[in-house]
């Protein structure tokens, strides 16, 4: 993400799509490793599932690197909501309501994805093996 001094529409779908980029590398990655170790197994006794660590830690790299992105977004979003001179509600058609609008629409994305993010990775921390 480059750093602008404008707000735009880029900046305001960036925080969502890191977040669907992070659900489509964690769910991947565990169901390819599952599969993969579930296949490698073959024949299981009740106890032997395979241990899912190395996809936990997959996954625990996606989510840092999104949280990341989403919190350099979300520190750009708020620079571009707080400069200029209007104040909420951003109704005026001007320049600046419409950088506000954005900035401040941004940060609420923002807020979202890393919710989404840290609930799509709590899976990983709660599941141990591969059932």
């Amino acid at each position: 993400m480059i750093a602008s001094t404008r707000a735009n529409l880029v900046t305001l779908i960036t925080a969502p799509t890191v977040w669907a980029l992070h659900f489509l590398v964690c769910y991947v990655t565990a169901s390819a490793y599952c599969a993969k170790t579930m296949a490698d197994a073959r024949v299981f006794t009740g106890t032997s599932w395979p241990d899912i660590t190395v996809a936990r830690a997959v996954i625990a790299a996606a989510t840092v690197l999104a949280l990341g992105i989403i919190a350099l977004c979300l520190r750009q979003a708020w620079g571009h909501w707080r400069s200029g001179d209007v104040d909420p509600p951003f109704d005026e058609p001007s320049f600046e309501g419409r950088q506000g609008f954005l900035g401040f629409s941004t940060i609420l994305l923002c807020g979202l994805s890393i919710i989404g993010v840290i609930f799509v990775a709590l899976p990983a921390i709660f599941i141990g093996d591969c059932r």
